[in-house]
């Protein structure tokens, strides 16, 4: 079918693929006219560019190819893959069923109860890994040899006999001879035939194959159950220090993880599983020696299939051996789905932007947001909430989800489903992140949400840590607001919705705060006169500039004064009647004083305040501070001192003044959790980072305290 190439990350179509190595999930094949083929198969709209490896497009109508690969490490570990793809087969129903986003909340981002139980159940491979591994042991360790004819140069009196290819290489090698003689030559080296043992061939090549394919199975096995015991024990760390968490997120997040929190027979299940597959890797780690099988090509390709041989056939350890080849082989074939490997890759990409948007879902219900409507490609749902403005999410039907507020756009979310942190290797990340800052567009902000786990960023140094995870709220040093917020996301991390969630709060409060002041047009005279007396409203150059929510008794006294400005049609003074400027006034003034009424709304605990004039103040630089009489929050519009933008900062449960401490992305996983705007400097907890362009506050003051991550160097 004919299709055309959208380039997710700049959000428009593009005539061909970018250059060089890109991340998987990039381009999106959406219904065009052009037809095209991907790897010499015609590509249907609606699937991602993927493939396993290389790949080659050829537009049939420009007649050009493109070609290109993914990198080594675009697919996550087996399990991020085997969760994100089995979440998004029950969410792909859901669409299929056309269901509320209700009933996207019933379903848990994490790894589920049945998840969990069908990794940690034995499988097949390992009850003949039990029965067949002592055979597989005395093969290796004493394995069917074979002699060999070889010629061995040896002293002339140790040789046994002449044969003739010793004559021959004596006649072409005088430095083999001792004297030349008149009756003929004396050598003094000879060829000397013997036998040896050879152990160099198909059998026992199997042999050491089929060793190390047993070693990548149990120790993928074995990074698996690790993983399963990893979250688990996160889930009784969340339980125990909840205390130190912010409440309202932890009443949220408890839903989530409640099946999990007391779950002692999956721990025993777990610990079981571990310490057998522990036991089968020792076991393997002796037959991968050098003295185990000496002079095998270990690396020699023989295929799957094994071939019907007299030593496989009559030989019981050897027999052993090839019914274990054959279990791994079906373990292997049934680890994915049905299909080539492309499929399986494609299949991937399609789950994981399901999987963001169940993400987004929970993101917005912690944020009190609760989504209404159905929820699929091409629609957008709703949200009930507090909130003056409507807020939505659309689903585009390119993959990428728009959030949408007051019928604006604030915040574009794009899945990659790219593990930009897999190789574990600080320079391919940074190449990668290059990559994508160059690529993603800015208006709106742009969030990439990729695979990635905590415990492989934790591997990297700090300068390139801080850009493998940079929230909206918690940019990296370099870049800021001018390179994609990067969020990596992991079915076994708890904290992935959290981490989202802030970063919808963000963006719904940079657009609000950056409206305020509310200015209105009018004439001067007009503006001096409904400013008079009033503190929350003032008289600007060409008109009024509202600076701070009124309360009902002083919007209603500046009304009553903009309604004394009317005045009716004089002929004799040449004038007409200004109605029209007093209902567009008044209609003007109210609509201003009810949208800055968010201003002294918390954003924590949705407490109104009764006296703005008390907790509400106006500052120099079209900026605000705003306090909480109930949780006594304070939230605030700053003015940034390098690119003098202004952006948002909550201070409602941060640190003890004073106290440094480290604050990256999962360090606010858990001290804030979504309960954040702006992201504290490490040094000094009144000063926060710029989003926009990321530097520190003071970072151009003479008393400016260089930290780690102001420095980027460690220093």
């Amino acid at each position: 079918m004919p299709a055309r190439i959208w380039d997710r990350l700049l959000g428009r179509e593009v005539e061909r693929p970018p250059g060089g190595r890109m991340p998987l999930g990039r381009l999106f094949f959406a219904p065009g006219d052009r037809p095209l083929f991907l790897n010499a198969t015609a590509v249907r709209p609606g699937r991602y560019l993927a493939a396993n490896g290389t790949w080659t497009l050829w537009d049939e109508t420009r007649r050009h190819r493109d070609e290109g690969d993914f990198g080594h490490h675009a697919m996550p570990d087996d399990i991020t893959t085997y969760i994100v793809t089995a979440v998004g087969r029950r969410l792909d129903s859901l669409v299929a069923r056309d269901v509320t986003a209700e009933d996207w909340l019933s379903e848990t981002p994490l790894m589920g109860g049945a998840d969990m139980d069908e990794r940690l159940r034995p499988r097949e491979i390992d009850e003949v890994i039990e029965r067949c591994l002592p055979h597989l042991r005395a093969a290796c360790h004493l394995p069917v040899a074979r002699l060999r004819a070889v010629n061995r140069l040896v002293p002339a009196s140790r040789a046994r006999r002449v044969t003739p290819a010793a004559i021959t290489r004596l006649t072409a090698r005088s430095e083999d001879w001792a004297a030349l003689r008149p009756d003929g030559i004396r050598p003094a080296r000879l060829l000397d035939p013997a036998r040896e043992t050879d152990l160099d061939f198909y059998e026992n090549r199997v042999l050491a194959r089929l060793v190390d394919h047993l070693w990548d199975h149990v120790q993928g096995r074995l990074v698996e159950v690790e993983q399963i015991e990893a979250m688990l024990d996160d889930v009784s760390t969340y339980a125990e220090d909840a205390s130190g968490r912010p409440w309202r997120v932890s009443q949220y997040m408890f839903l989530l993880i409640e099946g999990l929190v007391e779950s002692s027979t999956r721990r025993t299940r777990a610990r079981r599983l571990r310490e057998d597959l522990e036991r089968l890797r020792n076991a393997l780690v002796e037959l991968r020696g050098p003295t185990i099988l000496p002079g095998v090509h270990r690396h020699t390709d023989v295929g799957t299939v094994l071939r019907s041989t007299n030593v496989f056939t009559n030989d019981d350890r050897y027999r052993r051996a090839a019914e274990l080849w054959r279990a791994w082989v079906a373990e292997r074939s049934g680890n994915g789905a049905s299909g080539p490997s492309n499929d399986r890759i494609q299949e991937w990409c399609e789950s994981f932007t399901l999987y963001t948007g169940l993400l987004l879902m929970h993101a917005l219900a912690q944020l009190d947001l609760v989504p209404e409507g159905p929820f699929k490609p091409g629609g957008e749902v709703r949200c009930v909430a507090e909130h003056r403005e409507a807020v939505g999410l659309r689903w585009e039907r390119t993959g990428t989800f728009v959030l949408h507020c007051g019928g604006e756009a604030v915040l574009r979310v794009v899945p990659v489903a790219h593990a930009l942190v897999a190789a574990e290797q600080p320079g391919r990340t940074a190449e990668e992140i290059d990559a994508l800052a160059a690529a993603a567009a800015t208006d709106p902000r742009t969030l990439v949400v990729y695979p990635g786990q905590r415990e492989k960023r934790e591997k990297l140094p700090l300068r390139i840590r801080l850009r493998t995870f940079q929230g909206c709220e918690a940019p990296a040093p370099s870049g800021g607001g001018r390179a994609p917020a990067l969020l990596p996301v992991s079915p076994l991390e708890i904290d992935s919705v959290t981490r989202l969630a802030r970063s919808l709060r963000w963006a719904l409060a940079q657009h609000l705060f950056e409206r305020y002041p509310a200015r209105i047009d009018c004439p001067s005279r007009d503006a001096n006169a409904v400013a008079e007396g009033a503190d929350w409203i003032a008289a600007a150059a060409n008109g009024l500039t509202i600076v701070r929510p009124p309360a009902p008794h002083e919007l209603a006294a500046v009304l009553r004064r903009i309604g004394t400005l009317a005045h009716r049609t004089a002929q004799f003074m040449q004038r007409g009647d200004n109605a029209e400027l007093v209902d567009r006034l008044r209609d003007e003034v109210r609509a201003a004083a009810e949208s800055l009424a968010e201003l002294v709304r918390c954003p924590l605990c949705r407490n109104a305040s009764s006296d703005p004039a008390r907790t509400f103040q106006a500052r120099d630089g079209s900026t605000f501070r705003s306090t909480c009489d109930v949780c006594k929050a304070t939230w605030e519009l700053r003015r940034c001192g390098s690119c003098d933008r202004r952006y948002p900062v909550l201070n409602g449960n941060g640190r003890a003044e004073g106290t440094t401490a480290e604050t990256d992305g999962d360090a606010m996983d858990h001290r804030f959790g979504s309960e954040a705007l702006s992201a504290q400097c490490w040094v000094r907890t009144t000063v926060a980072y710029c989003p926009h362009c990321g530097e520190c506050g003071e970072a151009r003051t003479p008393r400016n305290l260089r930290c780690e991550r102001c420095a980027g160097d460690g220093r």
